[in-house]
């Protein structure tokens, strides 16, 4: 009987896990950085139009076989500024789906606002707060990380970059971007006294400023998909983990994700009444 109940158990969760994985609303999303803000908010099928290996996302030429992703998702998700949008919310009022604009940006202030919306439109509250608290502990010790390896706080950073720099609590001394900086505006830069120059990996324009003022230099991401990124959290890390390997250091490893183990529990305990009930009935 042991060996039936164990059997029984491992089909459960072969077919349980698939499941639990497509829970929650459907949702297209224009591209990664969209899509890490609806998965944030509880989505759970979110299909990203512009390939996550792109590295600036908005630039993407849309295909008829993209647009028709639309067809029976709940939501689509877009910032605006994509090439493609245009052609995305037409298809989406086409099919009688909600299309909704969110401002991109990464300080966390933001990041929770934007995905607070979505999960209003989608239904999925109760998932949003729960990765809420989360997040706002896993922020808090991002920005511990960052300010520890840099007693040194002057940067110059690249116009994208900026806002999300600032709630580091890094100095701005200096901006560039996103046009390639001219030779006068370099030397002007190089002089600021800035510890480390924050580019942006989807626009990078200022290593010249770098070099010029021998400081170290460094990119941060604002969409995911490089180095395996996909949710926000992993552009934190990669971002803070960019900074502290500049000073030969290492960011606060990941915690445990119990939002993930909660709802694996939750599916392991329905899969081992599936298997109960069943032997009772045999």
């Amino acid at each position: 009987m042991y060996k039936r109940l164990v059997s029984l158990i491992a089909v459960f969760v072969l077919l349980a896990v698939p499941v639990a994985a497509a829970q929650g609303p459907a949702v297209v999303a224009s591209t990664a950085w969209t899509a890490a803000y609806a998965r944030a908010a509880g989505a759970g099928q979110v299909v990203v139009i512009a390939p996550l290996e792109l590295k600036h996302p908005p630039e993407y030429e849309i295909k008829p076989s993209d647009l028709d992703k639309v067809r029976g998702a709940k939501l689509v998700v877009y910032a605006g500024y994509e090439k493609f949008a245009q052609k995305l919310t037409e298809t989406a009022g086409g099919e009688k789906v909600t299309a909704l604009k969110v401002n991109t940006d990464n300080p966390p202030d933001n990041v929770k606002q934007q995905a607070a919306l979505i999960a209003d439109a989608l239904g999925t509250k109760a998932a949003y707060d729960q990765w809420a608290k989360g997040f706002d502990t896993f922020a808090a010790q991002m920005r511990a990380d960052a300010q520890k390896a840099y007693p040194n706080r002057k940067v110059v950073v690249h116009k994208m970059q900026r806002t999300y720099v600032e709630w580091l609590g890094f100095e701005v001394v200096g901006e560039f971007g996103p046009a390639e900086p001219s030779p006068a505006v370099v030397v002007e830069l190089a002089q600021k006294g800035a510890v480390v120059v924050i580019d942006n990996y989807h626009n990078p324009v200022g290593q010249p400023i770098a070099e010029s003022a021998k400081s170290m230099y460094v990119q941060f991401i604002n969409f995911p998909g490089k180095d395996g990124t996909t949710t926000i959290e992993d552009v934190y890390r990669h971002n803070v983990g960019a900074l502290t390997k500049a000073v030969g250091q290492s960011p606060t490893p990941a915690g445990v994700n119990w939002t993930l183990v909660g709802g694996l529990a939750v599916v392991g305990i329905v899969v081992l009444g599936g298997a109960i009930l069943a032997l009772r009935r045999r």
